[in-house]
């Protein structure tokens, strides 16, 4: 009899794990701690989760095998402006094609009315649950902006519609949702959005009211600025939740404005000017601490971290990239991570670490110690860390593990650790999104007409991990 052992020294295929998938569930966590060893070499692809595995995880029922798993198919976009959860996730194109002409019914469900992806997704968000997505679509400049819609990964039904794309006319380049799975916020046409996570509207804000002056940097409708090729209307804006998803960071890419919220009410907490009229010279994007506390955000090549209750700088440090792009915060906040471009237009991070005050608050300050620069230790042929394309697709998470960061470009994408070890290298473009545990990244493929747009999501805990840990229960 051939036993498992063995049959990890085999060569990798598809048919090799559908065979050992029923013997991976009779293991115990340091069975299947052993057991990942042998499938480090095993690309995630080959590896998909199984139907059976994949209720489990959605249950909240986590078995130590599920680490092992490298991938999940969810469905295609077609699927998403069908309202529906595909039954077999591998079903070919004609099923689909069929599937779109039929009547919205209890036996079917057909393309949605008013909802579309014509050219594609720009933005995705994932609960960490995974029991549904937020995408946003691509806008058509002609016509209107890009719907934004929540998509059940579980049951076939209607959508959640957060944004109307025929309500404005630009990209919602990126969107965020709470750890807790309450809130979502978007940004469109420069006004700050958040929503229920059943849709209900809680609030919107425009800077260039909050602040008339004009230190929100707002965006121009000048078709000669260089920028317009970049974002359209808008300047691409980061959010950051914390923890406990009662606060929320935001930041433009470019000129600020820089502004932490009360995540329910919109209310301006702390930012630029801010309420007691002291300006935060610096941009997006920005990070939040777990507990809300300290707020990290670019200025130029540099990164600051303040306190958001009264704005005190800290400490800050230059990282060494010539643009930054995504930041993320190490939950106890004595550690963050830049994604950028380096000075050769490669993609690349820094890793900076804060020292704590003394108690007392005397003398030696916190410092914050930059790292060198880390590159992928290969990346797409041809990708340019400063593309358009870079700049909206960069994605940061701190992990349990580690920081890991996410970039994608017309040549392709590429996904690393903080040493330089890529988990996933792909030559075709993505959007992304980090679950808020840091425990799987959801993509959204682009312009893959053959593939029709795949929506799948790799898990990060297991033998792919950040660095190569035993897989997590």
């Amino acid at each position: 009899m051939t036993t498992l052992g063995e049959m990890l020294k085999g060569p990798c295929s598809r048919s090799l794990w559908d065979r050992l998938c029923p013997l991976l569930e009779a293991l115990d966590e340091k069975a299947a701690a052993g057991v990942a060893t042998g499938l480090r070499s095993w690309p995630p692809e080959q590896r998909p989760m199984p139907d059976r595995w994949w209720a489990e995880w959605l249950a909240g029922d986590v078995r130590p095998y599920h680490a092992l798993a490298g991938t999940r198919r969810l469905g295609r976009l077609v699927d998403v402006e069908s309202a529906r959860v595909p039954a077999e996730p591998e079903a070919d194109r004609d099923e689909y094609e069929e599937a779109n002409d039929r009547v919205h019914t209890p036996s079917g469900y057909a393309l949605t009315d008013g909802v579309a992806f014509p050219y594609g997704a720009i933005a995705v968000a994932a609960p960490s649950d995974l029991r549904r997505l937020v995408l946003g679509a691509v806008a058509e400049w002609h016509h209107n902006g890009g719907d934004v819609v929540g998509w059940s990964t579980v049951a076939s039904g209607p959508l959640t519609t957060f944004l109307d794309g025929a309500d404005y006319h630009d990209n919602p380049l990126d969107i965020q949702i709470s750890p807790d799975g309450a809130i979502v916020a978007a940004s469109v046409e420069c006004r700050w959005h958040a929503w229920s996570s059943a849709g209900e509207p809680l609030w919107t804000l425009d800077p260039e009211e909050i602040w008339p002056d004009g230190s929100a940097g707002g965006g121009t409708d000048d078709g000669d600025d260089e920028e317009d090729d970049l974002v359209g209307i808008d300047v691409p804006v980061r959010f950051s939740f914390d923890a406990a998803g009662r606060r929320v960071a935001v930041g433009r890419l470019r000129g600020g404005p820089l502004a932490v919220l009360d995540a329910r009410t919109g209310q301006v907490l702390a930012g630029s000017p801010g309420p007691d009229g002291a300006r935060w010279e610096g941009e997006g994007p920005v990070a939040l601490d777990a507990a809300g506390g300290l707020l990290a955000h670019a200025r130029g090549s540099r990164l600051v971290v303040r306190e958001v209750d009264g704005g005190a700088v800290l400490a800050e440090a230059d990282t060494g990239l010539v643009t930054i792009h995504a930041l993320a915060a190490a939950p106890d906040g004595t550690g963050y991570l830049a994604v950028g471009a380096d000075g050769k237009d490669d993609p690349a991070v820094c890793v900076l670490t804060l020292s704590p005050a003394p108690p007392d608050g005397l003398v030696p300050p916190p410092t914050l110690t930059a790292g060198e620069l880390i590159r992928p230790d290969r990346a797409p042929d041809g990708m340019v860390a400063t593309d358009p394309m870079s700049v909206i697709t960069a994605r940061a998470v701190w992990t349990a593990s580690g920081p890991l960061a996410y970039m994608s470009s017309d040549v392709g994408d590429v996904l690393f650790g903080d040493d330089g070890r890529v988990l996933r290298l792909s030559t075709g473009p993505s959007v992304a999104a980090f679950t808020p545990d840091g425990r799987a990244l959801v993509t959204v493929g682009c312009a893959e007409q053959d593939e029709m747009d795949p929506i799948d999501v790799w898990f990060l805990n297991g033998p792919d991990g950040p660095d190569g840990q035993d897989p997590a229960p």
